[in-house]
């Protein structure tokens, strides 16, 4: 595509707006905290094909390219908030990259409004400063649509084989929900024949390439591994409320509802109306337009009758929303008005970022009733630096003792963390996403570290020293912090 000073800006503008204080705010547990610390796991074993939460547990809750997007980056970076979220900032630009690059075909008068709109939309900015793999499973059904739209509207048949790579790279973001975007393909070359083939054998040889050979490792490396995979991972998001996001028959009109109606400002509302003025026929429409229209409305039909529901599930649909909203708009004065509108759209999701980054400072100015109510207790910094002003050494592991374990410490202390329980079956213990790491007996029953520090609730402090004294062990208090106890123990001197 030619670059014309108008692309160049919205590329310019994107860098700006997803770089601003990246950085600068720290990692929030559970999911933040999470991501990163299965990462970080790669880095400390050298292990990067098993997953592992606590190298006494696997964690195979989602493949590993966002695990290793995260370690490449901390590698490369440092161990540090912005090093974590750099690869979800250059995956948010990539979308912004394609939907330029394809924009012609959707928006031909303004081939620059696709790029334009999905960089001021409040939901990808917002989620690009989050460690998730939404942003990254984005990019990678985004490149796959893209390189579909290359080779059918551009008479480019190679685009093909980049599509099946990407449905490999999202396969292997996400698992199953990364290759949703097949079903709008196969809609559209059934109500639109025509193009090159799409489904070739080169290309679902380049796609298992990509897709299969991890999965087929692990699983052969794991035993029970696949059917939890299938089960846990796929079949009860799908078709139970086990996961218990959202699963009542509504949840889906209300999650993704408000989703798109927030996420969307200020734009989708200029755009329903512009297309309830020019109205619109399905026997009218370009086939770029009905491969829009296919693309977003039957990937979220899918996400609509999954059962297990989540505002960023929908993330990749924002692509083909800023190439709707750029075709209904293409036509129309982006007035004085509707200028300062998005300005003020953007500001606030860079706000956001801002007020998210200095929560910590602004709490101390509030009453103590409403400091009260900011989750402040989800900061890893926070907890790293009073565990740290506490610990009579430098720390190598944070025990958790029935629990929530913040995993976030693993970054801000360089220690690894781990989840244990009074009472559980070991045997018993699921292969993946198990409640807790080991038992706290196992623990105690460790060679002594005193960089090794447990914390548990005020309540169950009198059982965990307790137990430490019947291990030949000395509790020691050495704080408390929001409730909870923190020990350490060395072995009991007798006499």
């Amino acid at each position: 595509m030619k670059w014309d000073p108008r692309a160049l800006a919205v590329v310019l503008l994107a860098i700006t707006l997803v770089l601003l204080f990246q950085g600068t705010r720290d990692l929030w547990d559970p999911d933040e905290g999470r991501f990163t610390n299965v990462a970080l796991q790669m880095l400390r074993t050298g292990d990067f094909i098993s997953l592992y939460r606590h190298h006494e547990t696997l964690h195979f809750t989602k493949p590993p390219v966002t695990y290793w997007a995260i370690a490449g980056s901390v590698s490369l970076f440092g161990w540090n908030p912005w090093a974590t979220r750099l690869p979800n900032a250059l995956a948010y630009l990539g979308v912004v990259l394609l939907l330029l690059r394809i924009g012609r075909h959707f928006a031909p008068q303004r081939p620059w409004l696709p790029g334009l709109v999905y960089a001021t939309l409040p939901l990808p900015l917002l989620a690009a400063h989050l460690v998730t793999t939404d942003t990254l499973l984005a990019f990678a059904t985004t490149l796959a649509m893209a390189a579909y739209v290359i080779a059918r509207f551009e008479a480019k048949p190679g685009w093909m084989i980049v599509m099946w790579a990407a449905f490999g790279l999202a396969f292997m973001t996400k698992g199953p929900p990364g290759l949703v975007g097949l079903l709008p393909i196969a809609l559209f070359q059934w109500l639109s024949p025509g193009g090159p083939r799409w489904v070739t054998r080169a290309g679902l040889g380049v796609f298992a390439l990509v897709a299969l050979p991890w999965y087929l490792v692990v699983i052969q490396r794991h035993e029970g591994l696949l059917s939890y995979l299938i089960g846990y991972e796929v079949v009860a998001r799908i078709a139970t409320d086990t996961h218990n996001r959202h699963p009542e028959w509504w949840g889906g009109l209300y999650v993704y509802g408000l989703t798109f109606a927030l996420g969307a400002l200020p734009w989708w509302p200029w755009a329903w109306a512009a297309g309830r003025c020019a109205g619109w026929r399905w026997s009218q429409a370009s086939e770029p337009t009905r491969l829009m229209v296919i693309w977003l409305g039957a990937t979220l039909l899918i996400f609509m009758v999954s059962r297990s529901r989540l505002p960023l599930y929908v993330l990749p649909l924002f692509a083909p929303l800023a190439l709707l909203i750029a075709h209904q708009l293409e036509g129309t004065v982006l007035t004085r008005g509707r200028r300062v509108a998005i300005a003020a759209a953007t500001a606030t999701a860079v706000c956001i970022k801002l007020l998210a980054a200095s929560l910590p400072a602004l709490v101390a100015h509030l009453p103590p009733e409403t400091a009260a109510r900011v989750p402040l207790h989800k900061n890893a910094r926070l907890w790293a630096d009073d565990l740290r002003a506490m610990a009579p050494s430098t720390i190598s592991e944070v025990v958790f003792v029935d629990d929530m374990a913040r995993y976030g410490l693993h970054l801000h202390l360089q220690a690894e963390v781990r989840k244990v329980t009074f009472e559980g079956d070991i045997a018993s213990k699921p292969i993946s996403d198990a409640p807790f790491d080991n038992l706290l007996i196992n623990a105690l029953k460790a060679p002594p570290d005193p960089g090794r520090l447990f914390v548990m609730r005020f309540s169950n402090a009198a059982r965990f020293e307790a137990m430490a004294s019947a291990s030949g062990l000395k509790p020691h208090r050495i704080g408390e912090r929001l409730g909870r106890a923190i020990y350490t123990v060395a072995p009991d001197p007798p006499g």
